[in-house]
C-alpha cells in the first residue's frame, strides 16, 4: 500500500469505446461523440491492462516489470495519461 492517494486510485475502461490494436498502437473511438483516439505501445499496454479495473499502483507495478523507467516517472505519467483519457471519457474512476 503506498502513502499516496493518487497510487490507489481505480480506473477502468468505459465499456462504450471500441478498440482495436494496429501496428503496435490502440486506436480507439467513442461510440458516444464519434471521436478517434490513437495512443502508443504504453499507453496501448495500459488499455490493456485495464481489461479490468486497475489502481494506479497496479499499473505502475505492471509497467516497471516491462519497461526500463523509475517509479516516480512512471506514475507521473500514468496519472497523466489517466486523466487525459478521464478527460476524454475513455477510462472512468472504479469502485
Amino acid at each position: 500500500m503506498s502513502d499516496n492517494p493518487v497510487s490507489e486510485m481505480k480506473f477502468e475502461r468505459n465499456n462504450d469505446i471500441i478498440s482495436s490494436e494496429m501496428g503496435g498502437e490502440t486506436v480507439m473511438m467513442s461510440i458516444e461523440n464519434g471521436k478517434y483516439f490513437s495512443v502508443n505501445p504504453v499507453g496501448s499496454r495500459i488499455w490493456e491492462l485495464l481489461h479490468s479495473p486497475q489502481t494506479v499502483a497496479q499499473l505502475v507495478d505492471a509497467l516497471l516489470d516491462e519497461y526500463e523507467i523509475d517509479r516516480a516517472t512512471c506514475e507521473k505519467e500514468v496519472v497523466a495519461f489517466l486523466t487525459h483519457m478521464e478527460a476524454e471519457n475513455v477510462v472512468k474512476k472504479a469502485e
